[in-house]
């Protein structure tokens, strides 16, 4: 085997070779051996050459034909212009360490002989061109140390390749390309300023990483596709420009320990993969291990084995400029410990017929949603935590399906779970804590299955269900949410052994046309009613518990009529069971115990059965409305001061009550209060709102867009009441007051959102029982014919009663022209009301301000109680434009600066005649927008999810009208 030293020719940096010892030395400059030239005891000889001198070759390329095979060329420092073709083994090494030897020929370094082994130790290999190959090896082996390869990349077509501590930079395209069937390893290097990709694996090769940075990247970091194999491990992936990792087709990762920092789109994205196998997958060796550290002991190499699909475990995605993670096509990836955190967009999205696997990961501060399935994603978690996600914590749409088990979900913008669409989601051992919508969200077809759930600190519902949704919850906890379980119309809902407690308003809200079911179930210490039953609900309560309610405990609205069976309704702040005008049911051997108010109250018309129930500790067992057609059968009272329960304690079958016990009067008067129907009432128009501070209303008026003389002249107003309640709590005369109003303005200028919310405020003050409003128009209180008007607005009116009644376009009831019109006796009429039960509701009328200043004048007592007008000015075009940004940020659509200014511009441009629509006008706008953007969207092979978020100016309406 022989050695060579080679020197540069024409080089004018180089070192002296007498400095250096010449030609004559006899010391080695690779090895640190004495007598260099000696014989081998196998007969070869080792020859160096030095730069100049005898015995020197002057170029690389000489010294490689004159070397025998395996043999080692030591290359003095200096520029090598050389287009080198290794086909034989050898050893080339900077004499005087890395940085020093420059090898920059026209072509790349080409190793193409199968038995040839290439060994480089600090060398600098650079480049003809950038987007052309600095090394290329088609087979055989490359073997690198303390090497930098220059301004192009490096490619692998075949056979192997180590790079150890070396760098890798400049290249255009890609840093590294690996294809074929080669194996390359990259133990502690640097891939950095690629106008590019960084290192790709391609065909069936296999790449392994150790501790490698790739950094300052024009394209995604690394990229797996074909049916290549990637193994990394504690790897720094830092601001590339596209992703940080891209795997596509058949590919298979593996990655441990490795970082994605400051993506410029998603930190991983997948749009295909391998199965998933069960197994664990091998992980590359750690950094410093030997060459060898890849194989087992009988020196088989499983490097390749990773087990299927994608791995990553123990990695951390941190401020991705797009989603964390985005798993398309038929991709399939398992995280473990990992960690998405501060994602522009979401922390993981998994669509079409992607897997998605969840263990021990944390989702920290997503900017929309933490943890995404859309159309037929599959996601299946396991100690999943997501917090403060912008929006949904975890998000399931179309056909996904996802199935999580010890889950956490907190502080999120809106709903912590949110399933729509046809999505199917299990959840099992899960804690959703403090959000400012619901704990869980069902919406559409969605199907959702909870399992030992426990939902705390919603603003809305702990679980809220619409749409055609399906709920199955078993054991599951709702504490502290404004409304445990809300059910609205169209859905099914079955829960078993749940408990629902605390929160301000009702423990179970059941709407009209619902399936549900509560079995052996608690509902305590509720901030209004237990359970609340609208009109035609399909429900049955059995073997439950209703304990400690703000309100009644169980109340059912006309139409509904449950089958409720051994039930207990104990200590209730108002009735233990309170049935509506209208109201039925069957009611079998419950217990009615504790009420504040009579046990049992039943409307007018309502025919419910009672069957071998108790009713104990209170001071009035029944009340009835005028018109109730209960049915009692076998039922007693125990402790009851007062019983009015026919046949108390000896009722036979069939036993009915005769007698009307405190009977409303004809407008909701008497004695309907202490039935259970007072302010904090039980249900639907009846007050259960969430209980309200003064402090939140304020707030909330304060929030809404534009309408500054409207906010100030509330203001006044509410400070008014407030004197005028603390005079009469001080025993002092109320001053005289009007607090009927008179709105003017345009149309969509936010009357009726106004209206609605200064009813909420004078029931916070006091003022008001209930605070709701009732909107109604000419249409609702005008007749047809003589003697009809009159009591059309007398049942509006007691509709309105405790509340706002809100009369839109008052001046119709005085139209021009029509002397006899009955819109005159509908005015004479609610005046009178109004003085009848002037200490009852509040009556605000709005129009067009001139039209208004017509209709006050028409009749002599309009003017003495409408004292006050507030007028509402049409919205600027920058005031429209936040409109359409407040809708954006609800139905989550991104509104960029460009579209921002193409709105201004676009209201700006708009004539303001009497029909401009004004708020309306704006979210129509924001409709349009979402319409046209669905079509340009539809348009795209592949849309991102920014394509689906964001809104741009080419949304606009084209035609420049009102919509």
């Amino acid at each position: 085997m022989r050695r060579l030293r080679v020197g540069p020719r024409h080089v004018t940096d180089g070192v002296d070779p007498a400095a250096d010892g010449g030609a004559g030395t006899d010391h080695d400059p690779v090895t640190g051996d004495g007598n260099r030239g000696a014989g081998r005891a196998d007969g070869t000889r080792d020859a160096a050459v030095a730069r100049v001198g005898p015995g020197a070759f002057t170029t690389v390329t000489a010294a490689l034909h004159a070397v025998t095979a395996g043999g080692t060329v030591s290359i003095a420092p200096g520029r090598y212009p050389e287009r080198l073709v290794l086909d034989r083994p050898v050893r080339l090494v900077a004499e005087r360490g890395p940085g020093t030897v420059w090898l920059s020929g026209p072509g790349p370094v080409v190793v193409s002989a199968a038995a040839v082994t290439m060994t480089g130790v600090g060398l600098i290999v650079v480049a003809a061109q950038p987007d052309t190959a600095a090394l290329f090896v088609g087979s055989g082996d490359v073997d690198l140390t303390d090497c930098d390869i220059a301004g192009g990349r490096v490619e692998i077509a075949g056979g192997g390749a180590r790079l150890r501590a070396c760098r890798l930079a400049g290249a255009d395209l890609a840093g590294m390309h690996v294809l074929g069937d080669s194996r390359v390893h990259l133990d502690g290097c640097v891939v950095e300023g690629v106008a590019g990709t960084g290192l790709v694996v391609g065909g069936t090769a296999t790449l392994e990483l150790v501790s490698t940075r790739v950094s300052r990247v024009s394209g995604s970091g690394l990229r797996a596709r074909d049916g290549a194999t990637l193994l990394a491990r504690d790897c720094e992936i830092n601001r590339a420009g596209r992703s940080g990792l891209l795997v596509e087709g058949g590919a298979t990762a593996t990655l441990t320990g490795c970082q994605f920092l400051y993506p410029g789109a998603e930190g991983v994205r997948l749009l295909g993969s391998s199965p998933l196998a069960t197994a664990p997958a091998p992980t590359p060796a750690p950094a410093g291990a030997d060459a060898t550290d890849s194989d087992d002991a009988d020196g088989t190499d499983h490097a390749g084995d990773a087990g299927g699909g994608v791995r990553l475990v123990e990695c951390e995605v941190a401020h991705a400029g797009a989603d964390g993670l985005l798993v398309e096509g038929a991709a399939q990836v398992a995280l473990t410990r990992c960690r998405i955190r501060r994602p522009t967009q979401a922390g993981a999205v998994v669509t079409g017929t992607a897997v998605l696997r969840l263990v021990e990961c944390d989702v920290d501060t997503a900017g929309t949603s933490g943890v995404v399935a859309r159309d037929g994603g599959a996601l299946d978690g396991e100690s999943l935590t997501v917090r403060g996600s912008g929006a949904n914590g975890v998000f399931a749409s179309d056909a996904a399906r996802a199935a999580l088990r010890d889950l956490t979900v907190e502080e999120s913008g809106y709903s912590n779970v949110h399933l729509g669409g046809d999505a199917h989601g299990e959840l099992t051992g899960a804690r959703l804590r403090g959000t400012r919508e619901h704990g869980l969200h069902l919406a559409g077809a969605a199907v959702a299955r909870l399992t030992a759930v426990a939902v705390r600190g919603s603003v809305m519902s702990g679980v809220h269900a619409e749409g055609t949704a399906t709920l199955v919850a078993t054991g599951c906890e709702l504490d502290d949410n404004a409304t445990g379980l809300t059910v609205a119309t169209g859905t099914t809902v079955t829960c078993t052994d749940c408990r629902i407690t605390g929160g301000s308003g009702a423990g179970v809200q059941i709407g009209v046309d619902t399936e549900a079911t509560l079995r052996a179930c608690r509902v305590e210490r509720t901030g209004t009613a237990g359970v609340v039953l609208a009109g035609r609900a399909r429900t049955l309560i059995e073997d439950c518990r209703i304990e400690d309610t703000g309100g009644s405990g169980l109340v059912v609205w006309t139409g509904a009529a449950p089958d409720v069976r051994s039930t207990r309704l104990r200590r209730p702040g108002k009735n233990g069971l309170f049935i509506g005008d209208g109201g039925a049911g069957t009611f079998e051997r419950c217990e009615i115990a504790g009420s504040a108010f009579p046990a049992v109250h039943i409307g007018a018309g309502a025919r419910p059965r009672l069957i071998g129930c108790r009713i104990a500790d209170c001071e009035t067992d029944l009340s009835l409305a005028e018109g109730a057609e209960p049915h009692f059968e076998r039922c007693e009272t125990d402790g009851v001061r007062q019983s009015h329960l026919p046949g108390t304690g000896r009722s036979g079958p069939g036993a009915t009550a005769a007698t009307a016990i405190g009977a409303a009067t004809a407008l909701g008067g008497g004695t309907a209060g202490r039935a259970g129907v007072g302010a904090g009432g039980d249900g639907a128009g009846s007050g259960s709102e969430a209980a309200e501070t003064l402090e939140d209303l304020l707030a909330e008026l304060t929030g809404l867009v534009g309408l500054d003389r409207v906010k100030q002249d509330v203001g006044a107003q509410v400070k008014l009441m407030q004197t005028v309640r603390r005079r009469q709590e001080a025993g002092l005369p109320a001053p005289p007051l009007s607090r009927h109003l008179v709105f003017a303005g345009n149309p969509g200028t936010g009357k009726t959102t106004v209206a609605r919310l200064y009813g909420r405020l004078l029931a916070t003050l006091g003022i008001l029982e209930h605070g709701h409003l009732v909107e109604t128009d000419r249409s609702d209180m005008v007749g047809e014919y003589v003697g009809h008007t009159a009591p059309k607005t007398q049942a509006v009116f007691r509709r309105a009663l405790g509340g706002v009644l809100f009369i839109d376009e008052a001046y119709s009831l005085v139209p021009h022209g029509l002397g006899n019109d009955f819109g005159q006796e509908a005015i004479a009429t609610l005046v009178k009301l109004m003085e009848d039960h002037r200490d009852r509701i509040v009556v605000i009328v709005a129009g067009y301000p001139a039209e208004m200043g017509r209709f006050v004048a028409s009749n002599p007592g309009l003017a003495s109680r409408f004292s006050r007008t507030l007028t509402f000015e049409d919205y600027s075009s920058a005031e429209l434009t936040r409109i359409v940004a407040s809708q954006c940020r609800q139905h989550e659509y991104q509104l960029p600066e460009p579209t921002v200014a193409a709105l201004d511009t676009y209201f700006e441009a708009l004539p303001r005649n009497r029909g401009f629509g004004n708020g309306r006008l704006a979210r129509q706008v924001f409709q349009r927008m979402t319409e046209n953007q669905a079509q340009r969207v539809a348009e795209l092979a592949t849309p991102t999810t920014e394509d689906l978020l964001r809104l741009d100016p080419v949304d606009l309406p084209s035609d420049g009208t009102e919509t």
